[in-house]
């Protein structure tokens, strides 16, 4: 799958914790696309992704969206879902 990610979303997956190396393989080869980056998973690969994303989100009590800093991993892990639908 390829996915279209922000330099936000680029940032928040460097700052992520615990990512398998396979996948670390593939967020340090991500290239630059105009004002956008692209970011190449196999299928298992943006499962374990989305998966270990989820542990990152935290959500706002008030409002029940993610908070700001955890909002780039909820919206990395809704890019995920439609690539593999």
């Amino acid at each position: 799958m390829n996915l279209t990610i922000t330099s936000a979303m680029l940032d928040a997956l460097k700052r992520a914790k615990h990512i398998p190396p396979d996948v670390q393989k593939e967020i340090d080869g991500v290239r630059a696309e105009g004002g956008t980056y692209r970011l190449r998973l196999s299928d298992d690969e943006g499962m374990e992704l989305a998966e270990l994303l989820q542990w990152h989100v935290r959500t706002d009590p008030a409002t029940g969206e993610p908070t700001a800093e955890t909002a780039p991993y909820a919206e990395i892990i809704r890019l995920i879902g439609e690539a593999q639908l």
